[in-house]
């Protein structure tokens, strides 16, 4: 009988690498399974926070053997520190699907909140006819085309999460998808499905703006914090603090404002589940800033973990727009990045002053440097864009070649 081969042992970058994914795909797919009451996609959730479980144990074990003296200690001791803010992350996000698997109400409240987040979540079935069928995710290019991301993927009775780049999707795939509102209605356009007709609904209440704000500033200040030891940025640390704080405040005032709705509210076990949600946004916002107090401390890490972070799936840059690029002089409204390239712009720095999460009004310079975030292909394809545009010559009598289609969407072909 032959011998079994022992697996070889992945490296500290191959492991950071899968920690620092798994723990961004259990953050969406705990949106998608609260949005959708899925206990399916709460199931995933768990089982990849076993996968986190086994990753934590393994850099734990290398790192004790890898600390040879001090400096290797200090260095490695910030790696821990990262990595288990990335385990706390993991954590949250299964608290959250928890709801879920006990079979409790979601409050309204928290859907209609997830509905008010800057990034959407949507699902849809591939139909008969769209562009979409027969074709593999990897040449959709779909984060870098139109900035949505396939989360997950239902095939009759199984689900594939995350659906691998080589998968063909078929007709009557379920995909589960994130990105802006403009990027998931071209999605859904592609897909051939029909949008559904959504209720007419009143004013949101404060509860549903607040948590929609609570949403959108626990994945920023997580994305700044990522961002702030991939670019060695004391600035980017400090606004994750600033964040924390703001975020602290809204947090009491949810509380309070929980407790007041309790005089009208029948049902205090939905009512329940919407503070069980605040309370692991809390811890998700407490592990980010535990990740900038590394470069706020000044800690050296070691190499490997920079480089590790340089291979996740979603990666951030810093890029420059250069004079007579095609950005320079337009609104970030005109240029509408998240859909026509799969970036999203996090900050710009403007002679030594930053704007975090600019507007659609932010017109851009010369000069500016952005920070931001995207896949490896989109964010390359962002940082040709931002060089000067080369003007074509032509003969006399002879007429220019016609302008490239723009990137709004995938070719069929």
């Amino acid at each position: 009988m032959a011998e079994k081969k022992e697996e070889e042992p992945r490296s500290v970058r191959e492991l950071l690498t899968e920690m620092k994914n798994t723990s961004d795909w259990m953050m969406d797919l705990a949106r998608a399974s609260l949005l959708f009451e899925n206990r399916e996609l709460a199931e995933k959730v768990r089982k990849l926070e076993i996968v986190m479980d086994g990753l934590m144990y393994e850099i734990r074990t290398m790192a004790v053997l890898a600390a040879r003296n001090a400096e290797e200690a200090r260095k490695i001791a910030g790696i821990l520190q990262i990595a288990s803010a990335a385990e706390a992350i993991s954590n949250s996000t299964e608290e959250m699907v928890d709801l879920v698997l006990r079979g409790m109400e979601i409050h309204p409240s928290v859907k209609r909140a997830l509905l008010l987040c800057e990034e959407k979540i949507q699902q849809a079935e591939v139909m008969e006819g769209s562009p979409l069928l027969h074709k593999k995710l990897e040449e959709l290019e779909l984060p870098s085309r139109i900035g949505v991301r396939i989360l997950a993927l239902k095939r009759e009775k199984e689900w594939l999460v995350p659906p691998l780049p080589n998968t063909e999707l078929k007709e009557g795939d379920l995909l589960v998808a994130r990105g802006s509102e403009g990027g998931l209605s071209v999605f859904l356009r592609l897909s051939g499905a029909k949008r559904e007709q959504k209720e007419k609904e009143g004013k949101p209440t404060k509860l549903e703006l607040w948590l929609a704000k609570m949403y959108d500033l626990s994945s920023i200040m997580v994305d700044l914090a990522y961002s702030s030891i991939l670019l060695t940025s004391k600035e980017l640390a400090e606004e994750v603090r600033r964040l924390e704080e703001g975020f602290d405040n809204l947090n009491y005032q949810m509380w309070l404002e929980t407790l007041k709705t309790c005089r009208q509210e029948q049902d205090l076990k939905r009512l329940n589940s919407l503070l069980q949600v605040v309370k692991c946004l809390e811890k998700i916002s407490d592990a980010a800033d535990t990740i900038a107090d590394v470069v706020l401390r000044g800690e050296k890490l070691h190499p490997v973990f920079v480089e590790a972070l340089s291979r996740a799936d979603e990666q951030v840059a810093r890029v420059r727009v250069e004079g007579g690029s095609r950005l320079e002089g337009k609104t970030l409204k005109q240029l509408n990045l998240e859909t026509s390239v799969g970036v999203d712009v996090m900050v710009i720095e403007r002679k030594k002053k930053y704007f975090f999460e600019p507007g659609l009004k932010k017109k851009l310079k010369a000069g500016d440097q952005l920070v931001v975030r995207g896949t490896y292909r989109a964010l390359k394809k962002f940082a040709e864009m931002c060089q000067p545009e080369k003007k074509e010559v032509t003969a006399p009598g002879q007429e220019a070649p016609p302008a490239p289609a723009p990137a709004s969407e995938p070719r069929a072909s």
